[in-house]
């Protein structure tokens, strides 16, 4: 009796235990706080007299409240702004010397947890340009000299480019002359403004209400002679009015060169039925539509690109910076349904039959459908058109998107990281039956899974060499290749190993260069 007693209380002891320890744990793993390690994420290398953000990355579990405290190895070349939070500046001084280096290090500390970090970042000269440099490609470029104009101001450039010649760009220009807003789909005085001198509403707001809840998914106001909806037409008079305000229209023989950090926001480069044009070394944002039209079961599209060729020839654009700075927006339509309201339409785009073209050493961010080279089926009469150690990076689609012959593609880094919010659709794609394809030793990046894929309707021909494909898993999407190149190139080029194209890109594209020769 007295064994049986003790083995009952002994269960009964267990029992109680183990539904106390349930009943006072509620939570699961994943909420308890802990941290474990930290890391630096930014640049490995840092233009001398520039700066770049770095931020800390910890491994940990749960919400803790981490402290950081950063430091440097040296403070003689570099300086670090506000060192005690999760990011921080790091700005190198001129007095810095090429190849030179520092260790920055973080500590985060939880508790009485503390872990380090380390990250080594070295220091570089930017890029140099020169007035008396050529493209390596199909454009035939006579580069334009003389002691230039240089313009600071919308009606500077705006005269400029009706001259032609050399230009110099300084400082940030705001094409839109305000009327760009702060967060995609928003207004600012100055766009409500404008709305009321060219329609019956009085604010930017109220026409978007309501011309977005006088369409339906399958309402089609593509046409602009004919839309479909309510107040199409008032969309198209906005629309059109808008582009007139924005547009910079280079003539032929005209070279165009940023100086000291130079951008050009809210305006869009229209090059039509031009020749011999060179845009370098400038950092292009945001060619906003905020008037874009409804297309049926496909929501709402701009009209107007970073850069736009039409009919155009011997062009280059290299050494610039084409970004977005916003998302996109959401309205609602008729029946309370949603759509995108997007007010981005290309980075950079070819139509027209434009020919002998390139495009090197250049950044593409943070967009969407990016470079469309040929509009549709019938414009197939274009071409001859290089596209080289350019980084396209969070962009969703037409890195670019061909009908044209005789591509050629190289050296291209695609990659993604924390910041993408569009989703990857296509890198390099083709459609229709005209295009010509050379893609040589192109790197995709982590999370780029379509690579060279097909689009409508494929039947051109393409042959891959080289490449890096980190992530490809575009099965039924892969473009068809061939083992032979279907063009021979005309000009003499080099290619870097795919591997080593990120670094090379990361060193010398983009916006930023020092110009010598002025």
């Amino acid at each position: 009796m007295g064994i049986f007693l003790r083995t009952a209380l002994k269960a009964a002891l267990i029992s109680a235990l183990v539904f106390a320890g349930c009943a006072s744990d509620n939570s699961s793993d994943s909420d308890i706080d802990s941290l474990t390690g930290v890391s630096i994420s930014g640049n490995e290398k840092v233009l001398i007299g520039q700066s770049a953000t770095l931020t800390a990355a910890p491994k940990k579990t749960g919400k803790p409240e981490i402290s950081y405290s950063w430091s440097l190895s040296s403070d003689v070349c570099a300086s670090l702004s506000a060192p005690t939070g999760e990011s921080v500046e790091l700005s190198v001084r001129d007095s810095a010397s090429e190849g030179d280096s520092v260790k920055v290090t973080v500590t985060a500390t939880w508790g009485t947890v503390s872990v380090k970090g380390e990250k080594t970042v070295t220091f570089s000269t930017a890029p140099k340009l020169s007035l008396t440099d050529k493209p390596v490609g199909y454009a035939s470029i006579t580069p334009q000299t003389g002691t230039g104009a240089t313009v600071t101001t919308k009606t500077e450039l705006v005269n400029a480019l009706k001259n032609g010649g050399l230009i110099y760009v300084s400082g940030t220009i705001d094409v839109s002359e305000g009327c760009l807003p702060s967060e995609a789909g928003g207004t600012t005085p100055q766009l409500d403004a404008f709305v009321a001198a060219n329609s019956d509403f009085s604010t930017y707001t109220a026409f978007k209400t309501a011309y977005a809840g006088a369409c339906s998914s399958s309402t089609n106001d593509k046409s602009s002679g004919s839309p479909e909806s309510t107040y199409g037409s008032v969309m198209w008079t906005l629309n059109k009015a808008y582009g007139n305000k924005i547009k910079l229209s280079p003539i032929s023989n005209t070279t165009i060169i940023g100086l000291d950090g130079a951008v050009i926001k809210g305006g869009t480069f229209q090059i039509s039925g031009v020749s011999n044009v060179t845009i370098r070394n400038l950092t292009i944002q945001d060619a906003y539509d905020p008037f874009p039209h409804h297309e049926e079961n496909d929501g709402f599209n701009a009209q107007w690109d970073g850069i736009c060729l039409d009919g155009a020839s011997n062009i280059w654009i290299d050494h610039c910076t084409i970004e977005d700075t916003m998302k996109y927006s959401k309205v609602a339509i008729s029946g309370d349904a949603e759509e995108k309201w997007q007010t981005y339409d290309g980075l950079c785009d070819m139509k027209g039959s434009s020919k002998n073209i390139v495009v090197s050493y250049c950044i593409f961010k943070n967009h969407d459908k990016t470079m469309l080279i040929g509009s549709g089926s019938g414009d197939t009469s274009g071409g001859y058109i290089t596209i080289h150690h350019n980084k396209f990076l969070n962009c969703g689609q037409r890195l670019p998107m061909t009908t044209y012959p005789n591509m050629h593609i190289y050296n291209n880094s695609y990659e993604r990281d924390s910041d993408a919010y569009y989703s990857q659709q296509a890198s390099i794609a083709a459609r229709y039956g005209a295009y010509t394809i050379i893609a040589e030793n192109n790197y995709f990046g982590s999370g780029v899974k379509y690579c060279i894929s097909q689009s409508t309707s494929p039947s051109g021909k393409c042959y891959e060499s080289g490449n890096v494909f980190t992530s490809r898993s575009e099965g039924s999407k892969a473009l068809s290749t061939q083992d032979t190149k279907p063009f021979t190139p005309s000009y003499e080029y080099e290619l870097d190993e795919a591997s080593d194209v990120p670094t090379i890109i990361e060193e010398k594209a983009g916006a930023g260069c020092s110009v010598s020769g002025i």
